[in-house]
């Protein structure tokens, strides 16, 4: 697969290959990426068979934009990271984000738009309350901490808390490890294998990336996104929801329910039928 990276133009969406060794991927996403990272994944490796159904036969999705919100420690990575996927810049002297930080970034999955949409929270305790107000509705929780500082592991579980208060229990959840190029073999090894453990508590997925040289970077969002969008349509086509029945998609949820019906109905017995 070829390597690319965003063009110099200001707001453009072109891209050019790149010579190292960087995988910056594309926004194009045609199977489910895997969770390199984590074998133990509590996620699968494919796309939902009514997800593939769904996307063959309807020629548009109306799908809401996926909200993912990203939550840690202060000077955890969680900007940098951001900015490495969506900019493809790494600055050792970012400033500290104040409040919340939002980025967009478009999808083509399974030939249909979809928007990943980014919020990049505040560590400080001062801005607590601002960042908390912006967790409600989220579709992922990305609990992000610096593999060179236990510390910040060991508050993975209060961040993940304070996430699913205001969300449903089923959001997708991630533990992220960031600032890898800076970890020796040894201890590098131990720290993953504690974050692993604890991301099985968790249940959630675990990745290991390095914002400065790029490493897992664009895996890691190709694979929140592509699952976001799974979820996402599952709920779309989910009868029993009530909030997944947005007005631009009840035709979609419509059709399903008559397909759904018409195989139910083709596996009655000929006794049956006539009843």
């Amino acid at each position: 697969m070829p390597i690319y990276k965003k063009s110099g133009i200001k707001g453009s969406r072109n891209y050019k290959p790149l010579d190292n060794n960087v995988d910056y991927g594309t926004r194009q996403i045609d199977q489910m990426p895997i969770a390199c990272c984590d074998p133990r994944s509590p996620y699968g490796g494919q796309f939902g068979e009514r997800t593939l159904r769904a996307c063959e036969r309807v020629t548009s999705l109306c799908l809401s934009a996926c909200k993912a919100i990203f939550v840690g420690d202060v000077s955890a990575g969680k900007s940098s990271l951001v900015n490495r996927f969506c900019h493809d810049v790494f600055d050792r002297n970012y400033n500290r984000t104040i409040g919340v930080d939002f980025e967009v970034e478009k999808f083509l999955v399974l030939a249909h738009a979809f928007n990943l949409q980014i919020c990049d929270t505040a560590g400080y305790e001062r801005f607590r309350c601002t960042s908390e107000s912006y967790y409600r509705n989220a579709n992922a929780v990305v609990v992000v901490f610096d593999l060179t500082n236990a510390e910040s592991l060991r508050n993975a579980e209060r961040w993940l808390d304070e996430a699913l208060q205001l969300n449903r229990p089923e959001i997708l959840r991630f533990l992220v490890g960031t600032k890898r190029d800076l970890l020796v073999s040894t201890p590098h090894n131990q720290i993953e294998n504690e974050a692993k453990q604890m991301a099985r508590e968790m249940k959630a997925e675990f990745w290991s990336v390095s914002a400065e040289s790029g490493e897992n970077v664009t895996k890691f969002f190709r694979r929140l996104t592509a699952l976001s969008f799974d979820t996402t349509v599952q709920r779309l086509l989910g009868s029993n929801n009530p909030i997944s029945h947005p007005s631009g998609n009840s035709l979609l949820n419509l059709y399903y329910l008559k397909e759904d019906r018409k195989i139910k109905k083709s596996k009655k017995c000929s006794f049956c039928r006539i009843n």
